[in-house]
């Protein structure tokens, strides 16, 4: 997968093969190809509007989906009975039924089948290579599917978005260019969509870098990725229901396949950007303390159309479990979801860029550590994701005494942050603890939970597990803020040798 105005950055799988030759070699027919396809569509709307006026029945889509509102202003997606027609279901068989229209008697049907079936390179990409000669007669039926799939699926666009059998031809060409470009098109322009769980946001949309913004999920689309999923990844279907707004990565492109058939790059969650979009909610996660996540990935096609379910958006997608475990215990029952302002997504937009623009690995190994340490199921786990996160942003060559100098740095960074209400020795204090904890769980004490639970004062304790991602949040965001100190011994030399705050702990002691 490539952003169309610049290289994302290494390979995904996306990218692997090259079919540019094969593609030059079918353009020479894509002029004769879509005007027999716009006669086929044309003849099929004829046909289709005879058997509607004659009050046969045709069924509604089977796997629809509803679309209603829960008390908390989340959405909540189910199968509904309430289908629209769906017209391609003329050509069908049925239980006890011949096909109400026989495709084998439209001329142009047959035309467009004859016009592929006479140009081998054309007819690779109605078949899947494995078939051998596809012109066997076990696969014949099947190639001649998937050819005049191209003209039902036109019909089926053309009769749900213009509500209308009678053929304009302007409106006709705007139905049928978007399957024709998926046939001869090398590459696929998209738009990536990842749904962002149980969070609300006070705008529709909002810019928070070039080619990438938050904006709020149309009903259609919602409609549309009720049904997208992995079959080898489990997510709650209240879970994937559970967004109102999206990230939105803007202007990418897929490679096609050879065969259209064997089209499914886009069902597997590697080919998508997902440094880009772990910067993007690890930005969140610094910026604030909601718990949120994501459950799918998505590609909304730009004027190409693979398959046609009604007047929805063409898209494909695959699920992911990028969420905590609870959000699967009824969370989307919650009275009250967090809300992000137009100001804290302006601070996840700088955050975000920040991250972007970091150089250093370390950054980018507890950005990692902190989105695993968010939907870890096991605390134990996730506090050594956070102590892992911590010791790529301050550990250096010497390993003498790394627990103090962790602590020691974090104390003196502490100064810095924007939102933490606790003095360098509390924070010192905290990291020691913390690691206490550490030591226990890698060293197999028989008894690790009774170092999990760390006292602030007389009257509070906090576990050592939301305490570790607490600092972490912190931390991340002091670096960003102050990229100088990304290097542990500025620490050492500016912080805690340094004047500033020899000066601020004489104050201190003072006070």
């Amino acid at each position: 997968m490539r952003k169309k105005s610049n290289d994302c950055g290494g390979k995904s799988l996306a990218d692997m093969g090259n079919n540019s030759d094969y593609f030059k070699s079918i353009e020479e027919f894509k002029d004769e190809f879509r005007s027999l396809l716009l006669n086929a569509v044309k003849e099929g709307l004829v046909s289709v509007h005879s058997v509607v006026k004659s009050g046969k029945f045709i069924g509604s889509y089977y796997d629809w989906t509803e679309l209603s509102y829960r008390e908390n202003g989340l959405p909540n997606l189910s199968k509904s009975f309430n289908a629209p027609k769906q017209y391609s279901d003329c050509f069908g068989y049925s239980i006890g039924r011949e096909p109400l229209i026989v495709e084998s008697e439209l001329t142009t049907f047959n035309d467009l089948i004859k016009f592929v079936n006479e140009r081998p390179r054309l007819k690779e990409r109605f078949t899947i290579e494995s078939w051998g000669n596809s012109a066997d007669e076990k696969y014949s039926d099947l190639y001649q599917f998937f050819v005049t799939g191209t003209i039902k699926d036109a019909i089926e666009s053309y009769v749900h978005r213009y509500a209308s059998f009678e053929f304009d031809e302007s409106n006709l060409k705007d139905v049928v260019e978007p399957i024709v470009n998926f046939i001869f098109r090398e590459s696929l322009d998209i738009d990536i969509v990842i749904p962002i769980l149980f969070l609300k946001f006070d705008f529709d949309t909002f810019a928070i870098a070039e080619g990438i913004e938050i904006k709020r999920i149309a009903d259609e689309l919602h409609l549309a990725r009720y049904k997208i999923k992995s079959n080898n990844v489990s997510v709650h279907k209240s879970v994937v229901s559970s967004a109102t707004h999206a990230l939105v990565l803007k202007n990418w492109s897929i490679k096609n396949t050879k065969s259209s058939i064997q089209f499914d790059i886009l069902s597997n969650p590697r080919a998508y950007p997902l440094d880009i979009i772990d910067k993007f909610f690890g930005a969140i996660r610094i910026a604030t303390d909601f718990d949120t996540g994501y459950a799918q990935l998505m590609a909304v096609a730009t004027n190409w159309m693979r398959h046609c379910k009604a007047n929805l958006p063409n898209i494909e997608g695959a699920t992911m479990r990028g969420y905590p475990s609870k959000f699967e215990d009824y969370y989307w029952n919650l009275e009250s979801i967090p809300q992000i302002s137009s100001s804290n997504a302006e601070v996840i937009g700088k955050l975000f860029t920040s991250l972007e623009d970091a150089k250093e690995n370390s950054i980018n190994i507890a950005l990692r550590r902190l989105n695993l340490c968010l939907v870890r199921d096991n605390e134990e786990d996730s506090v050594l994701d956070a102590t892992i996160a911590l010791e790529a942003l301050l550990s250096d060559d010497d390993n003498q005494e790394m627990t103090h100098k962790l602590a020691l740095r974090i104390g003196a960074l502490s100064k810095l942050a924007v939102d933490l209400k606790k003095e360098p020795p509390q924070v010192f204090k905290d990291i020691k603890n913390i690691y206490s904890y550490r030591s226990a769980i890698v060293h197999g004490s028989k008894n690790p939970d009774k170092k999990r639970l760390i006292k602030i004062d007389e009257e509070k304790q906090v576990s050592a597990h939301s305490l570790a991602i607490e600092y972490l949040r912190v931390l991340l965001r002091i670096l960003i803020d102050n990229p100088a100190y990304r290097d542990p011994k500025k620490i050492d030399s500016d912080l805690l040798l340094g004047k500033r705050v020899m000066a601020s702990a004489v104050q201190a002691k003072a006070g």
